[in-house]
């Protein structure tokens, strides 16, 4: 398999961005939600079921990098990276996916 991205625009209600395929790791490497609305927004990133961040706060025209760096997460077959938001935020997670 090997890298990936998944990209998914205008999110506001919870939306699974990436759902872990049976007989398949996928390691988020990074994940950027930047604020797309022309206001303060509020939201919830939530990975294999746990929160990562929740009710952070995102400027109007910024974004935040809950995984990157040093930082990695592992999602087994059938965890999801969810996203939501008071007000629309585009989200971008770099991954690399492997068959087991």
């Amino acid at each position: 398999m090997g890298f990936n991205r998944y990209v998914s625009n205008n999110v506001v209600i919870p939306q699974d961005i990436i759902i872990c395929p049976a007989n398949t790791v996928i390691t988020l490497i990074g994940v950027t939600v930047s604020n797309i609305s022309g206001t303060l927004t509020t939201a919830t990133i939530r990975a294999a079921g746990a929160n990562i961040l929740k009710d952070v706060e995102i400027e109007k025209g910024s974004a935040i990098v809950p995984v990157g760096g040093e930082q990695k997460i592992v999602l087994l077959a059938g965890d999801t990276l969810t996203v939501s938001a008071d007000y629309a935020v585009d989200v971008i997670a770099s991954v690399l996916e492997q068959t087991i």
